[in-house]
């Protein structure tokens, strides 16, 4: 399993929490720590990741990537397939 732990913060201070972030049907899968309000989209980026490549859903749920995340969110990552 490819696993990385990434700790992403705007702002100096204490971790508010962990979210996780896998991409279906991979191996790939980071465990994310945030210390301020933090978007889907904000930790996509800060992993290298572009949120205009996926369908995200956060806790089961779709939601757009301007979503805010929580301490204990898992967020699922489904590529988007395009083609003829």
């Amino acid at each position: 399993m490819y696993y990385r732990e990434i700790r992403y913060s705007r702002t100096k201070g204490a971790v508010m929490g962990k979210v996780k972030v896998k991409i279906i049907d991979t191996e790939q899968e980071w465990i994310v720590e945030i210390s301020a309000p933090t978007s889907i989209k904000d930790i996509l980026e800060k992993i290298g990741l572009s949120p205009e490549e996926y369908i995200v859903s956060k806790n089961g749920e779709v939601v757009p990537e301007d979503e805010e995340v929580s301490d204990g969110d898992t967020i699922i990552l489904y590529p988007v397939v395009s083609g003829g």
